[in-house]
């Protein structure tokens, strides 16, 4: 059994298409979390989400949809998960700064390369630190399994091919983009799988992160509250010897030399260690 589990879902729309208006839209922010629970914990997870469904009375629900819940029932949901032993991985991303976006190396982004740059960004991160503590154990056991939110559009087989490419390039060097790179050790090919959230519960819990945070760092949102993603905050994963989670558990875009994000939408940022 590997030594981690991964959830990733995601919240908001990848699309970088041009606007048809230059006006700000709550379609602008695009979110996707990691949940990270160690194997020994893989059960308690049921029940975790079970106790959540129990505690905002949404018993006879087939999942925990974080979007269908009241917003008294949203915070209760965060404040549960927040007290839960696990890491959160979040990549947050403004994305007008990515429609006209165009670098030498790989041309003008598209809808794809976008969704591929913020889960690449996401994973570095996430095997970055099951990497290392992984290898603070005897074992020296850092691998994981996997599992991402099934939606549409998305073409996961493309998907595990790009991350198998990342994984090899990260081993010999030769990123085509200046980044982290994958982790060795962590990801297996055959312990990357996609389901239907409504089937796994740390699914469940990462549509959770995704969605809170999405609300908090967007203020035309139609929920648009902070409160939920605070109770979060402890369990963003801490760069390694940092004292905050800016820019590893908590990854904003775009990055400062590609641009900013509107002044409304800073506050979650800042509570969470990045400056502007």
């Amino acid at each position: 059994m590997p030594k981690f589990q991964v959830f990733i879902d995601e919240a908001g729309d990848p699309g970088v298409k041009p606007k048809v208006s230059e006006e700000r839209h709550w379609t602008d922010w695009f979110v996707v979390s990691a949940v990270v629970v160690s194997e020994k914990r893989s059960l308690d997870v049921v029940d975790w989400v079970r106790d959540m469904n129990e505690a905002v009375r949404n018993i006879s629900a087939d999942a925990l949809h974080y979007r269908k819940l009241s917003q008294p029932n949203q915070a209760r949901v965060c404040r549960m998960l927040g007290r839960k032993p696990l890491r959160l991985f979040v990549v947050a991303s403004h994305k007008d700064t990515m429609r006209d976006h165009y670098n030498p190396r790989m041309g003008r982004a598209n809808d794809k390369q976008f969704y591929n740059w913020c889960l690449r960004l996401l994973l570095e991160r996430v095997t970055e630190w099951c990497y290392r503590r992984g290898h603070k154990d005897a074992d020296q056991d850092c691998s994981a399994e996997v599992v991402f939110s099934r939606r549409g559009g998305h073409k996961y087989q493309d998907l595990r091919t790009y991350l198998k490419k990342l994984e090899a390039q990260t081993l010999t060097k030769t990123l085509v983009l200046n980044a982290k790179g994958i982790a060795p050790g962590v990801l297996s090919h055959d312990r990357l799988r996609v389901d239907q959230d409504s089937d796994v519960a740390g699914l469940q819990l990462a549509d959770i992160a995704a969605s809170s945070t999405f609300n908090a760092v967007n203020s035309l949102a139609s929920r648009h509250e902070m409160e939920p993603a605070r109770s979060l905050k402890s369990r963003l994963a801490n760069g390694h010897k940092l004292k905050s989670p800016a820019g590893f558990g908590l990854l904003m875009l775009p990055f400062k030399h590609q641009g900013s994000i509107p002044k409304d939408d800073r506050l979650f940022f800042e509570e969470c260690g990045y400056s502007f």
